[in-house]
């Protein structure tokens, strides 16, 4: 999969690009539903973090600074009463999975990693192309920033 040169235009025009066809249905449907089992198998008694972009949270939070060697739910700012009971169901409560599931996940790490996406990249005019950082971002309904 290489990038033909609108493509590239609109990624230096824009800074991002959207490819339909990047990922199968199939791989995208796997995604989910490996999202899913990782939201539902999260026990946020035993720990769990708020993302904001307000503030200065994320970096006083331990939760968050130490996901990036880890799989990490993250709930939304209103998710969360005033008493730390949850406003709407575990699953409407997450804004974001994060930040290594790229490496620690393997659903994940086999849709993040590979050559088509290497090349993709490379064609982009990424030299040496890395992943970093891997997030699940969600978009739940009536809550959320």
């Amino acid at each position: 999969m290489n990038a033909d040169l609108s493509l590239r235009a609109q990624y230096e025009r824009d800074g991002f690009i959207v490819i339909p066809a990047a990922k199968s249905a199939a791989q995208i449907s796997a995604l989910r539903r490996r999202a899913e089992e990782i939201v539902d198998a999260f026990d946020p008694r035993v720990a769990s973090g708020v993302f904001s972009t307000r503030g200065d949270h994320a970096q006083r939070d331990a939760y968050f600074a130490e996901s990036a060697n880890a799989v990490r739910c993250f709930f939304e700012e209103e998710a969360i009463d005033a008493n730390g009971e949850m406003r709407v169901s575990k699953a409407r409560s997450i804004n974001k999975i994060g930040h290594a599931m790229h490496d620690m996940d393997p659903v994940f790490e086999e849709f993040s990693h590979g050559a088509e996406l290497d090349a993709l990249a490379r064609s982009l005019g990424n030299g040496d192309p890395r992943i970093y950082q891997s997030m699940y971002i969600f978009k739940q309904p009536f809550i959320g920033g």
